[in-house]
């Protein structure tokens, strides 16, 4: 892909998922320096009176037209990516190494699992975040310091069988532990403003909203 991004940061990626109605992933909406839709996203966004940079995917979803678009239209119609991972490797090849995705969860469950395996996939190369009306949602792997409020609730899911795992600043901790693929690490709870987690593997981690 040729490398055309001239935008500004920060940089937000909209799905055709749950449209964003929580204030969180508004403001960062609000705030975007840059927004980019996948395919149908470009639809939402403009229902919602926002108006996108640019659109990228297979555009076999979206109504708008290439010639109605006065922004980046990137057409790919690769149908061994979706549009989601078509957008985020589109994002890599013009160096945006910082992205927060909103609309993607939610509305079709199929959907929501495979844009999770995508999270993880692109968490290797860069840094990427989810966030739905519901949390903030990370994939991460090694030692991490995250921001926290008191009483949040904080779930861990494993990816996979982890060998080892470790957290302080929960009020459940887990210490050199080994951690299968279940829901046993759901619905543990911030105790201060940040809390660390170690992990031998890959790990989705869910900071909900308190409110």
């Amino acid at each position: 892909m040729n490398k055309l991004y001239t935008g500004k940061n920060p940089v937000v990626i909209v799905g055709n998922g749950e449209f964003p109605a929580h204030p969180i992933p508004l403001n960062h909406l609000k705030n975007a320096g840059t927004i980019i839709c996948a395919d149908s996203g470009a639809d939402q966004i403009i229902s919602h009176n926002f108006t996108p940079d640019a659109i990228i995917g297979d555009m076999d979803s979206t109504k708008f037209k290439k010639e109605d678009f006065k922004g980046l239209w990137i057409s790919s119609p690769d149908q061994n990516r979706t549009d989601l991972q078509k957008t985020l490797d589109w994002c890599i090849a013009n160096d945006v190494t910082e992205v927060t995705v909103l609309g993607i969860m939610g509305k079709r469950e199929d959907h929501s699992l495979g844009n999770l395996h995508i999270l993880a996939e692109f968490s290797q190369k860069m840094d990427i975040q989810f966030i739905t009306n519901y949390a903030v949602i990370y994939c991460t792997q090694g030692k991490k310091i995250f921001s926290s409020l008191v009483g949040q609730q904080i779930s861990i899911v494993a990816i996979e069988s982890i060998q080892s795992i470790s957290t302080v600043g929960l009020k459940y901790e887990l210490k050199n532990e080994p951690f299968p693929p279940a829901c046993n690490g759901i619905s543990n709870e911030a105790i201060g403003e940040t809390f660390t987690i170690e992990s031998t593997e890959p790990i989705w981690l869910f900071i909900n909203h308190l409110n």
